[in-house]
């Protein structure tokens, strides 16, 4: 039964669901700034623009937000994710996020350090994130390992030159990550090593249970990458863009809806589609 005076709560992945970097928007010449001058810059690094959202992705996110609790979902870091600027309504900042994976749900900007203590008391069993990135460390080459980093003490990321890389690098890190309660996957030039309890999907349903004055009455999401996959399987409904990590694997599920269009198009499609069933009479529960 829905709650009275609840409301729905959209998770939305970042980078390449709802904003794009220059390349990443699809556009002929991202490397002309007038190429990029239609678009609205959420995000700036080291002074110079870094992702973009369409100007009409920017007014339905807008929109969106008056009728659900839109919490961004993100693998960035914490710092990462401050970088980000996103027109919400009255250009406030969001109330509820996720971000690294899952590992920090930040209240009004701020991690709640409750939540952290829970992921780390999930994440004991599995191998210490120092132990992994050694050992991805020394299994690295200069040659194609442009960085590897521990993101917020969580799990680490390698940036690797893709056509340098050994083409086993990834199999052969995940048959080793199994072993160890961790996972393995590569979006573009990075590869995230993540260990199995640290999902977006449980830390969208502690915002779900533990935050909100009313739970949510439905849960929509979005996201093109396989760490947006317990989410997106979790949700009441949820879409995806006819790119990235999950399109290249063809991957589909039974409540998942698929973009007509890639690139930086998608995203206003996305945000079109969470407004119709926003709008839409709440289903039964599943």
């Amino acid at each position: 039964m829905t709650t009275v005076g609840a409301t729905d709560l959209i998770a939305t992945d970042l980078d390449r669901t709802l904003i794009y970097s220059a390349a990443a928007a699809g556009v002929a010449a991202p490397e002309d700034p007038l190429a990029m001058a239609e678009f609205r810059c959420v995000e700036l690094y080291r002074d110079a623009p870094q992702s973009f959202m369409s100007p009409v992705a920017v007014e339905l996110l807008a929109e969106l937000d008056t009728l659900a609790v839109v919490v961004p979902t993100t693998t960035r870091s914490v710092e990462q994710f401050r970088r980000v600027d996103l027109p919400l309504d009255r250009g406030r900042r969001p109330r509820y996020a996720v971000a690294a994976n899952g590992g920090e749900i930040l209240l009004d900007g701020v991690a709640d350090p409750a939540w952290r203590t829970e992921v780390e008391r999930l994440s004991a069993a599995c191998a210490p994130v120092d132990e992994v990135y050694d050992h991805l460390a020394a299994d690295s080459d200069p040659t194609w390992l442009t960085n590897l980093r521990i993101a917020d003490g969580l799990f680490c990321y390698a940036v690797v030159d893709l056509p340098s890389m050994p083409g086993d690098v990834v199999s052969r890190w995940r048959v080793w990550a199994e072993q160890r309660g961790w996972n393995v996957s590569r979006q573009g030039r990075k590869i995230y090593v993540v260990p199995d309890p640290l999902t977006k999907a449980s830390a969208i349903e502690a915002i779900g249970e533990r935050y909100l004055p009313d739970r949510p009455r439905r849960v929509f999401a979005t996201g093109d990458g396989v760490l947006d996959i317990s989410m997106l399987v979790a949700a009441d409904r949820s879409i995806r863009p006819r790119h990235g990590e999950l399109q290249e694997l063809s991957w589909h599920h039974p409540s998942l809806s698929v973009t007509s269009s890639s690139g930086i198009a998608a995203s206003a499609e996305i945000l079109e589609t969470l407004l119709v069933w926003t709008r839409t009479d709440p289903t039964p529960p599943r």
